[in-house]
């Protein structure tokens, strides 16, 4: 299915694409969208599946599975709409889940991805966070749902607000196809040899800094970041430390120059 994405920038420049996480969406990266394009890029933030304007679109048929290539086919579908598959390569920021549908992205077709930055990508899922989502995603998850009215009394960051909005059945499909990942076991035979960027922050539990740190040791053409006062959302915690670590691994120099923009301009 064609995904609902939001756009900045001149489609003639270098494309980079953005892949929020699960129970999220592409307004995370509006932020990013702005100061990237405006370094000569043209930006793509993506709505997978069941998530952001996506939901509200027509949906699959309850019964169809939607693995981790339904997300990967869709993002082929969208680019090729746009005419961006096959003709073009891209450059593809992550975070989180979305850092798994690239690895099967760039591992289905390792000649679109010029490079993977891949912000927070859990190595594997550790046990605790493991048990925490199946107890979750059990009745929960429901409860929260049909109490929307309530919840939304509360403040809360729009990621929070975005996690709770994600349709209970999606967020369980993702968990059941995620819960066994290793991304030791599928990165070590991908096809893509181009460069890899993996970040992760010190207080993080879902993407554990020292896993993502072996995994970086694991592979060929990868470096590692440290964000040393970030849980799992880098670019909330140390926006300014992440915008600048970004635009050095998209563009491969220094920009010391990046403010961030207090208020993020309205996207295409």
């Amino acid at each position: 299915m064609i995904l609902n994405y939001y756009s900045k920038g001149d489609p003639n420049d270098p494309i980079v694409v953005f892949l929020h996480g699960s129970a999220s969406d592409a307004t995370v990266w509006l932020n990013e969208l702005n100061i990237v394009a405006s370094r000569g890029y043209y930006c793509l933030a993506i709505d997978l599946r069941g998530h952001g304007e996506t939901r509200l679109m027509q949906q699959p048929r309850a019964h169809v599975k939607i693995d981790i290539d339904s997300h990967v086919h869709d993002v082929i579908e969208t680019l090729t709409s746009m005419n961006i598959f096959p003709q073009k390569k891209i450059i593809i920021v992550t975070h989180s889940f979305g850092g798994l549908v690239a690895v099967y992205l760039a591992d289905k077709f390792p000649d679109l991805i010029e490079k993977q930055i891949l912000v927070c990508l859990p190595p594997k899922l550790v046990s605790p966070v493991k048990d925490f989502l199946k107890i979750l995603l059990g009745k929960p998850i429901d409860i929260i749902q049909q109490n929307l009215d309530f919840v939304r009394k509360f403040v809360l960051r729009p990621r929070y607000m975005s996690s709770i909005m994600t349709n209970a059945p999606v967020l369980r499909e993702i968990y059941k196809h995620v819960r066994s990942w290793s991304a030791f076991r599928r990165m070590s035979k991908s096809k893509y040899q181009g460069p890899i960027y993996l970040a992760a922050g010190r207080f993080d539990l879902v993407a554990p800094a020292p896993l993502v740190h072996r995994l970086s040791l694991s592979l060929k053409n990868s470096e590692f970041e440290l964000f040393k006062w970030s849980g799992h959302a880098l670019m909330e915690d140390e926006p300014e430390k992440f915008i600048l670590w970004l635009i050095k691994c998209i563009s491969g120099k220094e920009d010391n120059e990046i403010k961030l923009l207090e208020e993020t301009e309205k996207i295409n």
